[in-house]
């Protein structure tokens, strides 16, 4: 099933961790430097289109299924409401 759910930078380090894998090793996925997913992480550089794209091929790769994502979304919906970060 095609991920045809939108993204922001509040997912990358839930998917992250979902899958147990450390900045270096998600940046492999993504194919950035680690550096670059702490920064994507924490908002501090834009989530562009280049980064969504690079983020959609991870999460293929590392078999994150649509239930996951939208656990994953339901949850920081939750934070928000609740005023968490």
């Amino acid at each position: 099933m095609p991920y045809n759910q939108e993204y922001d930078h509040r997912f990358i380090k839930p998917v992250r961790h979902l899958r147990n894998k450390t900045l270096s090793d998600f940046a492999d996925y993504m194919g950035v430097d680690h550096s670059t997913i702490a920064k994507l992480e924490k908002g501090q550089i834009a989530f562009t289109p280049y980064y969504q794209s690079k983020f959609k091929v991870a999460i293929a790769k590392l078999r994150v299924s649509n239930i996951e994502l939208a656990s994953v979304r339901k949850t920081l919906e939750m934070k928000e409401q609740r005023g968490y970060k």
